[in-house]
């Protein structure tokens, strides 16, 4: 076995305090989730997120997370994000917001070794209102700073037309460490993701380090078998954990689907500061690692989201009172 693999905890151990970590996923599919508790368990300080969607919320809550660009700082068809809004409305969480599509392009711009990157998606709106931005405060958390850009964009008139039309400048986003969540890593850390594939491939080539966190680990010759199906090179991952369940509550294509009760239950406890505490003591601070979260989630539960072999998900049928 290879020498990149290695704990949740040593894993994680890479992170430092400060530093802008990118997080694999897209929507609730995917999500690191298992990384989050971990975080959390460590105690890690002045973060800066860059994300789609926010189920990185329990570890706002905990103080780790205080930076934020990108986009939908929501739980979808959940809810509002309640640590974000609280921590937000406190003045204890920095947020930079971006368009969808520019929170992709930040990403593919340092994943091609571009210093930025031109974009028409935003024009018009607040997004670009200088009033409203707060790079430079995220700057400030930065352990990194050089990595956080003095402006969040520049206008610039296109000099390929002839009329000259205004683009959007936006600089590119280099994280210093990517936390992915896939199905299936090889020995040396080739990368297969089924399902939606998300910013992962180009938070995985901007990342300084990436940390891949897989439900399985497989021979690297099995995934050489069909090279087209796999997304990352292994020249780009640093770190390997093999961790079933380790995105649970949220949907992994082909392995287990989506825990809404489990989210649901997190929505309204989370809703204080005090009904946040007493869920991150039950599910985070008092379980030693995943492997007992994994124990205390019970294997009725987990079966009962395991997906069907040949569908790629469990079918289920709608919650009562949901």
């Amino acid at each position: 076995m290879s020498e990149k693999v290695v704990t949740l905890e040593e894993a994680i151990r890479e992170v430092k305090n400060g530093d802008i970590v990118a997080f694999g996923g897209v929507l609730d599919s995917r999500f690191p989730m298992a990384a989050i508790y971990e975080i959390m368990r460590q105690q890690k300080k002045n973060l800066i997120t860059l994300a789609i969607l926010s189920l990185h919320d329990p570890a706002v809550g905990a103080g780790c997370i205080r930076g934020f660009i990108g986009c939908y700082n929501y739980l979808g068809a959940f809810g509002k994000a309640p640590c974000i809004e609280r921590e937000c409305n406190k003045g204890n969480l920095i947020i930079e917001d971006l368009g969808h599509n520019d929170s992709l392009l930040i990403f593919m711009a340092a994943a091609f070794g571009l210093n930025f990157v031109a974009s028409n998606y935003t024009k018009g709106s607040d997004i670009l209102n200088p009033k409203y931005s707060k790079i430079e405060k995220i700057r400030e958390l930065a352990r990194n700073k050089e990595k956080i850009p003095k402006k969040k964009y520049i206008l610039m008139k296109d000099p390929f037309t002839e009329n000259g039309e205004e683009r959007v400048l936006l600089p590119a986003i280099k994280p210093d460490v990517a936390i992915l969540h896939v199905q299936q890593v090889g020995t040396e850390g080739t990368c297969r993701i089924f399902g939606v594939e998300g910013v992962d491939q180009f938070a995985a080539l901007a990342a300084d380090k990436v940390i891949v966190i897989a439900e399985e680990i497989v021979p690297e010759e099995y995934l050489r078998e069909d090279p087209n199906r796999n997304l990352i090179p292994n020249i780009h991952v640093d770190k390997i954990v093999e961790l079933p369940w380790g995105a649970h509550p949220t949907v992994v294509s082909h392995y287990y689907d989506l825990d809404m009760e489990f989210i649901m239950n997190y929505v309204k406890e989370a809703q204080t500061e005090d009904g946040f505490q007493r869920w991150a003591e039950e599910w985070v601070y008092s379980i030693e690692n995943h492997h007992e979260y994994v124990k205390k989630l019970g294997i009725e539960r987990l079966m009962k989201l395991r997906a069907v072999k040949g569908l790629g998900f469990r079918p289920r049928t709608w919650l009562k009172g949901w």
